[in-house]
Parts: structure tokens; C-alpha cells; sequence
């Protein structure tokens, strides 16, 4: 094995541990999440959801492919849709 290339792997990887945090930047910090769904709806979703995805599983183990695929992929877009929905401007 040749020593030269084990040292240029080496020495090119990219190490951002000395990369300032968001939060530690000059400036302030950054706009708190605001959420546009209170918390009661996102959890009405959420399990609404949970149950979505244990039925595609159950399509899935009874070889209804497309449905239980269907299924999955809505919920879990849903899901996330409602998780990262936020509103700068709001101010709750």
C-alpha cells in the first residue's frame, strides 16, 4: 500500500467543529419558530397520522401495495407538512 495516498485522504477531510453555531453569530439571534397550528392541532394530526401509517402497514402485509404505498406517503407528507408550517410574522 502506498503511504502517499493513505496521507492525501487524510488530509483533505473537512472538519466544521470549529464552525460558529447559528445561535452564537454576530447579530442576535435568530427568529423563534413560530408554529401556525397550536399545539392541539398538530397533535390531532400527528396521531391521525400514526394511525394512517399502522393501516398502510396492515395494506401492505395483505398485499394491497399501492394503497398501504399510498397511504404511508400522504401521511407522513401530512405530517410533515403540518410540523414545519410556521409564520414568521406571527407573534404567538
Amino acid at each position: 500500500m502506498n503511504d502517499e495516498t493513505t496521507e492525501e485522504t487524510t488530509e483533505h477531510i473537512y472538519d466544521d467543529a470549529d464552525q460558529p453555531l447559528p445561535d452564537s453569530m454576530p447579530g442576535g439571534s435568530p427568529d423563534p419558530y413560530r408554529p401556525v397550528f397550536d399545539p392541539t392541532v398538530r397533535t390531532i394530526i400527528y396521531v391521525v397520522c400514526l394511525i394512517a401509517q399502522i393501516v398502510s402497514v396492515v395494506c401492505l402485509a395483505y398485499h394491497y401495495e399501492t394503497l398501504g404505498a399510498t397511504i404511508a406517503t400522504c401521511a407522513g407528507l401530512l405530517a410533515a407538512g403540518f410540523g414545519v408550517a410556521y409564520n414568521p410574522s406571527r407573534t404567538n
